[in-house]
């Protein structure tokens, strides 16, 4: 009796140990599954099908957007939102050199805006010199006999014979004898005529332009001039010749055109928009394909007060030296303006991606994280970009393979935003609830090596977490290329269904529109068991 009692505490002391044994391991295995928990909630981890890549890596290393705010917060960075459509990059520092990613500081500069247009070359109207006679004659003698020759101021022309020029000089000649005569008469009629005749008869030959030379040499030989010479009034070119001999001139007709291009005037183009930053007395200079290697300087004399409203320009004109005559009429020139800006912030030309409703750029956050920001940008100028908002001094922005880093950036928003309704260009699809991904496997290849533009055949085998192939699933894909807003091109989606065919392989004839990168999503429901998905990504050619 004794034995069998203390058997019966024995193994009632085992079975208690065994109990406690297990209620240790229950708790213990309870704490670890509260805790993997905690951890997969704090990385933003959420349950659905791994993204196998198709066609390779792109390396980029996708961060959820919980990590990315963490990161931020632990450098003491406040978050903004990213704009819509984009969201911030994870970039291994090899893929960064492979693609050439290059940074710039955004940072308060000395802004010069570069005012650029093209002009042609003329005379200086006010140095324009036209010759031509008041009474009638005709041509006896040329000095000048050609167009292009360079005359000096005072140099003789031609000479011209007029019947009415030697008669007035007849008169004069006859004025002054009369003043000789009567001058010094009792009479003061007679005085005042003789002085009021010659007087009148001088004007005249004045009002004619006879140089005060031509005239006291009539006085002097007391004999009319047969034959008036006139000379060059300025020194310049000839460009105008209508002079020949025994040619009858009459009043006001031009006979000699002389331009002095010792200075000349440039004649360019300004847009409007550009018109504010042009005032007179600036310096311009510019350059001509004839010289290649030499700049000539000069400035800003007028703005002209009307817009052409064909091409939406100003007119503006220039004034440049030009003494070696180097400088021609009619030559084609190419003028900038160096307009400054004073100091502000701002950021390279090349870092601002402009979609045609905003302008985003990328800043580094540190680690390889890049975050899209949308800036408001202001003027321009050499390279840069002026900046009001979006940015601080000191950051730094993507200057180099933007348009790759942008890429990404929209990739990954579409990925994020796949099938969920919101996005734009995506068509609203309800959230199904999810499986554990190793409850259901999804391989995805195409009939060939790579897919092509135009019919293709996915191929999709689904099976269980134990290998055996699922023949009963519902097959949905969704063929998806995001939206480039910058390019006018929208989001497109191209739905399918999978035919079973045998052992848990399905079969869907897509049409591929176009070439790109396409993200494709499979969709598996069982009948009375959540869907799962994975999404995969091809290069169509």
């Amino acid at each position: 009796m004794k034995k069998t009692g203390l058997s019966k505490v024995l193994k009632l002391g085992a079975l208690g140990v065994l109990v406690l044994i297990v209620l240790v391991f229950t708790l213990l295995y309870m704490s670890k599954t509260e805790l993997n928990g905690e951890t997969n909630q704090g990385k933003g981890m959420e349950s659905a099908a791994p993204k196998e890549m198709l066609m390779g890596n792109q390396g980029v290393e996708e961060e959820t957007e919980h990590e990315g705010m963490k990161m931020e917060e632990e450098k003491g960075i406040e978050t903004p939102q990213s704009p819509e459509g984009f969201t911030g990059v994870q970039i291994t520092p090899e893929k960064q050199q492979l693609i050439g990613v290059k940074t710039d500081e955004a940072a308060t500069r000395k802004l010069i805006r570069d005012i650029r247009t093209v002009g042609i070359i003329e005379a200086d109207e006010t140095k324009i010199a036209r010759v031509s006679i008041k009474f009638s004659g005709w041509i006896k003698d040329m000095f000048v006999d050609y167009v292009g020759k360079y005359v000096k101021r005072g140099e003789p022309l031609f000479t011209v014979y007029s019947p009415e020029l030697v008669s007035t000089e007849e008169e004069y000649l006859l004025a002054l004898k009369a003043q000789d005569s009567f001058g010094k008469s009792s009479f003061p009629e007679i005085s005042s005529s003789a002085k009021s005749l010659l007087e009148a008869t001088r004007r005249r030959l004045l009002l004619w332009d006879i140089p005060e030379s031509e005239i006291q040499r009539i006085e002097k030989t007391g004999k009319p001039l047969k034959y008036l010479t006139l000379y060059s009034p300025i020194s310049g070119y000839v460009t105008k010749r209508e002079a020949f001999p025994e040619k009858m001139i009459v009043p006001n007709d031009v006979v000699f055109e002389i331009v002095d291009l010792s200075t000349v005037w440039l004649l360019a183009d300004i847009y409007e928009y550009e018109l504010p930053l042009v005032k007179e007395g600036q310096e311009a200079t510019i350059t001509l394909s004839y010289y290649p290697e030499e700049v000539f300087h000069g400035k800003v004399t007028y703005v002209y007060p009307t817009l052409e409203t064909k091409t939406r320009t100003v007119k503006a004109r220039f004034e440049f030296g030009n003494e070696d005559i180097k400088l021609k009429p009619g030559m084609y020139a190419n003028v900038e303006l160096k307009v400054p800006l004073g100091e502000s912030l701002s950021v390279s030309e090349d870092s601002v991606i402009d979609t045609g409703e905003k302008q985003i750029v990328f800043v580094a956050m540190g680690d390889g994280y890049f975050e899209p920001r949308e800036v408001k940008v202001g003027r321009k100028a050499e390279g840069y970009y002026e900046v009001l908002d979006g940015v601080r001094e000191g950051e730094k922005v993507v200057r180099s393979a933007t348009f790759l880093v942008d890429s990404e950036s929209r990739l990954k928003a579409a990925l994020e935003s796949f099938g969920m309704p919101g996005h734009e260009g995506t068509e609203p699809v309800s959230e199904a609830p999810k499986a554990d991904p190793k409850e259901v496997n999804i391989s995805f290849s195409t009939d060939g090596e790579f897919p092509n533009v135009g019919d293709n055949t996915f191929k999709i085998t689904v099976t269980d977490m134990n290998g055996d192939p699922i023949k009963d699933a519902k097959v949905d894909i969704l063929l998806h290329m995001p939206g480039m807003p910058s390019m006018g091109m929208p989001a497109m989606n191209i739905p399918a269904i999978g035919k079973p065919v045998k052992d848990g392989l399905y079969v869907a004839e897509v049409n591929i529109p176009m070439g790109g990168q396409w993200h494709v999503r499979v969709t598996v429901t069982r009948p009375g068991k959540p869907s799962v998905s994975s999404v995969f990504e091809i290069n169509a050619s």
